[in-house]
């Protein structure tokens, strides 16, 4: 028996498309570390550096990618930007 495939709607190849770069933005374990220690509340990048044994930069850069996927937003106070899921 054959099995006949075709090819999934454009909405669901959408949905496809933003699942796999979803999953993609959460295989790097840096990253989910970050939003384990977000899950505790807001933080600015130094605390989460400390917390974390990383650099500033190196965290900074992931935030960036958590921010522009929307898993993270920021607030500023003054100089200082705080971070939250």
């Amino acid at each position: 028996m054959l099995v006949r495939r075709h090819k999934p709607s454009e909405p669901v190849q959408l949905a496809l498309k933003r699942l796999a770069e979803f999953f993609r933005v959460l295989s790097n374990p840096r990253r989910v570390l970050i939003i384990e220690e977000l899950r505790e509340g807001e933080r600015d990048v130094s605390s989460l550096a400390t917390a974390l044994d990383l650099q500033q930069s190196a965290i900074s850069k992931h935030l960036s990618v958590l921010r522009s996927h929307r898993l993270v937003v920021e607030r500023k106070e003054g100089r200082n930007v705080f971070y939250r899921l």
